[in-house]
């Protein structure tokens, strides 16, 4: 989000430069494109005070970046798009991973961004509180990550085949486009609730179906279609516990079954992913305020004799 542009601005070269490329581009009255390719070698710090009150959106191609802005922390990832307001004077800071920093971001006075959500409809959007406060407190907000469409037109503006006026107007449709994108995961009534609910559904039949060997979140959140950050979030709400949470207390009560049926209970804790059984006891007895050597007795007890 936050580009510090020193070190000698200098223009992009075009696709396969290396090395510290930053380039600062006016595309209208207060909207300012950055685009930054950093590879350092090695993990670096970088430091920067903002020169005005400030609204920016951060498009990360590559992640790994430690922000620190003013007191806010946190860390971008791959594909991860970021929104942050700060006012003059405030101070940040960024630690850039040695595989690189490669992002392009929006950054706008609080004026063009007011006048541009106002124009939009977008005034009942969490992002116009972020504006507004601009001028006083600093904040951060993650939004919708990068799809595959979203990738290559960030791909394509480090690789504008245009140069002049012609490359100045490709850059600022690319742009144009990456915060369409944005704006419209953010209008009024585009919550996208009913994918959620949809997404949730799905998340819990697949999990149900692979409590074995369950995918990550990251992993989870691509074959449901939410983003992972939304995913966790919703699922917590609608299920009342975590994603991990849920596999944990299905693999439980599958164990219960299982002793019902007469399995022992090492074969239980097994099948549930506990490689200590005595662990497996406790954990089962804190789930259900029985030991499974009860349940399996009494299970014992209720099964006929062999020889009648």
């Amino acid at each position: 989000m936050k580009q510090r542009v020193e070190q000698g601005d200098r223009p992009w070269n075009g696709a396969g430069a290396v090395g510290h490329r930053v380039e600062s581009l006016e595309l209208r009255e207060g909207v300012t494109l950055v685009m930054s390719d950093i590879d350092p070698a090695e993990e670096c710090a970088f430091h920067f005070i903002e020169p005005t009150d400030v609204f920016g959106i951060g498009f990360h191609l590559k992640g790994g970046s430690r922000f620190d802005l003013d007191g806010i922390a946190f860390e971008t990832r791959p594909l991860e798009v970021h929104a942050g307001a700060a006012p003059r004077s405030s101070a940040s800071s960024f630690l850039l991973p040695a595989h690189g920093f490669r992002t392009v971001s929006l950054r706008f006075t609080p004026e063009a961004a007011g006048d541009l959500f106002a124009r939009h409809g977008l005034s009942s959007s969490g992002l116009v509180l972020m504006v507004e406060e601009a001028g006083r407190t600093v904040s951060a907000k993650r939004l919708a990550p990068l799809e595959a469409a979203g990738v290559a037109m960030v791909e394509s503006m480090f690789a504008a085949p245009y140069s002049g006026a012609g490359r100045t107007l490709f850059l600022e449709s690319c742009a144009l486009a990456l915060l369409a994108a944005q704006l419209e995961a953010v209008m009024p009534g585009n919550d996208g609730s009913a994918g959620v609910e949809r997404g949730l559904v799905e998340a819990r039949a697949y999990l149900d179906a692979n409590l074995d060997d369950p995918p990550s979140i990251v992993q989870l959140a691509r074959i449901c279609g939410i983003n992972d950050f939304k995913l966790k979030r919703a699922f917590k709400a609608a299920f009342g516990t975590t994603i991990f949470g849920y596999v944990r207390q299905r693999r439980m009560e599958r164990a219960a079954g299982d002793l019902h049926a007469g399995q022992s209970v090492a074969t239980a804790a097994a099948q549930a992913g506990y490689e200590c059984s005595r662990c497996f006891t406790d954990a089962f007895r804190r789930h259900f305020g029985i030991l499974p050597s009860e349940v399996l007795r009494a299970s014992i007890r209720k099964t006929p004799a062999a020889n009648g």
